[in-house]
């Protein structure tokens, strides 16, 4: 094969590429009243990218390893009015999550250390999934995690309970999430970085709504 039509797109980004290509297409076809069907030819071309792992644009371009794009990084810190052993517990079981971050569709947890992460993405529809796995576990103190190796999306996150000074407890939430390398993951960061940051961030003080509440949800044994 020449290298002309050789593969120059990274198997993440081509499954991104027909991803966001067919949703493209999809959203063109249920939208024929309008004049404008520029979707139409991008779509194509997204699929076109996915599906043959070949990128003219990025060949004529000249380029050839992609840098990794800037994360997504979304912090909180807030003080929740309940004992922090409570709720690094509630916390400590994965599977809760999705009570207070309403992107997360689930997060199953496959044994004590990993877990299966099924998310919403924000603004495009469809869903995306990883895998993840604990890597540090400080009983009542901090829970951190990554995602494994191969992950569409990498990302990483950390969560960290402290005693407040006039009583409860401080949470200090880290998420850092990184879009794929090369072009059209700088399309999908600069799409989703805004409105991720206000989804997530919004939703990472719902865990403060929810365990200050009268009726706490049940919390199950690990």
């Amino acid at each position: 094969m020449s290298d002309g039509v050789g593969k120059n797109v990274g198997f993440a980004e081509r499954l991104l590429s027909l991803t966001v290509g067919t949703y493209l297409l999809y959203r063109e076809l249920n939208n024929l009243s309008s004049r404008s069907l520029i979707g139409v030819p991008v779509s194509m071309y997204l699929m076109f990218r996915g599906g043959t792992g070949h990128c003219p644009l990025s060949r004529w371009m000249g380029k050839k390893d992609a840098e990794e794009n800037p994360a997504v990084n979304i912090k909180a810190v807030m003080t929740v009015n309940r004992p922090r052993e409570l709720l690094y517990r509630y916390w400590r079981k994965l599977s809760n999550l999705p009570t207070f971050m309403l992107h997360l569709k689930e997060v199953k947890e496959l044994d004590k250390l990993r877990s299966h992460w099924i998310a919403e993405m924000p603004g495009m529809g469809g869903t995306m999934e990883w895998d993840a796995e604990i890597v540090k576990d400080d009983l009542n103190e901090r829970i951190g995690w990554q995602s494994a190796h191969g992950a569409l999306i990498k990302n990483v996150g950390k969560v960290e309970f402290f005693d407040a000074p006039n009583g409860g407890t401080e949470v200090r939430v880290i998420f850092s999430y990184h879009p794929p390398a090369g072009g059209l993951g700088t399309v999908a960061a600069k799409l989703l970085n805004p409105l991720g940051k206000a989804i997530i961030g919004k939703e990472i003080y719902n865990f403060k709504r929810l365990m200050e509440a009268d009726e706490l949800p049940l919390i199950e044994d690990r």
